[in-house]
């Protein structure tokens, strides 16, 4: 076991540098009920059985039993095998159980131009593991490996009522990506792929396709998978079966730039969106306009290119399961650093930590500052 003083005062030493350095060349404008946010690691992270926050960083789980206040790291994996990249995490009754793109076997092949000719989808490699901890984080199990394949953002995994595991990843299949689904019955100790959810008619660049989902499940018991795509908004897909098969991906109407989006369940069963969004579009409810051009692929292009920038990130709530939402609020604004990929987590009922991987944001909000209207009864 290690203690934090040490590392606290360096991480908070290079936070500050890093926001001042940041700061110096692109001002970011903050929502004012936003207050600084101090952990070790960005998250995700999970409740434990016994209460405590449990998250996971390089080749350690991090732990506080005081909501956050400080913090205690514990060996998660084989020294020299593994180490976290982007990852999930649930707790399934007393066990937690992550899934998690492992750092130390990244094949990544050229991006931006295109697929190119010499290129394939065995260049594109982000393996998927499994880990299991039965102690509330303290102790976890040998990693249990899952696919091979490349994965964007591993941010997919769900806890049925049942106790069913159920994980979306993905895989570059030639020449776009596809979701993998893949569910565990016995705590993530074996997996099964059940299903490829696709979207194969959108051709404009290296990052075609179905991409980077969320999942959720509804109240009924049905699965919800949240896609980022190319083709101006965000797609979803439905299953009925516990992860076994699943909808041709329908457009929700919600907008995105082709970028990731972050979407949870809060602690009394309302939605919560995350996402990038062109302030100039609407926000939902918006529809590509191909007559706008005899190709529709040149006005997605055009409209929604992956390098857009992602420089404004707002938040939305649902409370009746994405079928209507509260006006986006504006969370955060620069002029070119990306605020993207967002990791939301909340630690009380109404209290909202907010990180992003890319831009480094470090938030905490309370849901009554920016929601009033929305929050809990």
């Amino acid at each position: 076991m290690k203690t934090l003083s040490a590392f606290l005062s360096i991480a908070l030493c290079c936070l500050v540098c890093a926001a001042a350095a940041a700061s110096d060349a692109d001002p970011a404008s903050f929502h004012p009920a936003v207050e600084q946010l101090d952990n070790p690691c960005i998250g995700p992270f999970v409740h434990a059985y016994d209460g405590s926050i449990v998250g996971l960083a390089g080749k350690n789980a991090w732990r506080s039993t005081d909501s956050g206040r400080t913090w205690e790291s514990y060996p998660a994996l084989p020294e020299e095998k593994f180490s976290f990249a982007d990852y999930c995490i649930v707790r399934v009754g007393r066990d937690i159980v992550a899934a998690f793109c492992n750092n130390s076997e990244v094949k990544e092949g050229p991006w931006g131009t295109g697929w190119g000719v010499d290129v394939s989808p065995e260049d594109y490699e982000y393996p998927v593991y499994s880990i299991r901890s039965s102690d509330n984080g303290l102790t976890w199990s040998e990693p249990v490996a899952i696919q091979r394949d490349w994965v964007g953002a591993l941010r997919a995994l769900a806890a049925t009522k049942g106790g069913r595991l159920v994980l979306g990843a993905m895989a570059v299949v030639p020449w776009h990506h596809i979701i993998n689904i893949y569910i565990s019955d016995d705590r993530g100790e074996h997996w099964i792929h059940t299903a490829v959810v696709d979207m194969p008619d959108s051709k404009i660049n290296d990052h075609d396709g179905a991409l980077e989902p969320k999942l959720l499940q509804r109240k009924d018991g049905s699965l919800f998978l949240f896609i980022r795509t190319t083709k101006g908004t965000f797609y979803s897909s439905v299953s009925d079966n516990g992860g076994v098969t699943w909808s041709q991906p329908a457009s929700t109407g919600i907008q995105n730039n082709n970028s990731f989006g972050e979407l949870e369940t809060l602690s009394d069963g309302s939605w919560i969106l995350l996402w990038n969004r062109d302030p100039d579009l609407p926000a939902f409810g918006y529809k590509p306009d191909p007559s706008a051009d005899p190709n529709p692929w040149e006005v997605e292009e055009r409209t929604f290119s992956w390098i857009k920038p992602r420089n404004e990130l707002s938040c939305a709530i649902s409370s009746d399961e994405g079928k209507t939402w509260t006006e986006p609020v504006v969370l955060a604004r620069t002029q070119q650093e990306w605020l993207a990929y967002s990791v939301f987590f909340e630690p009380q009922p109404g209290l909202f930590w907010i990180s992003t991987q890319q831009g480094g944001l470090r938030m905490k909000v309370r849901r009554a500052d920016i929601f009033p209207e929305s929050e809990e009864k």
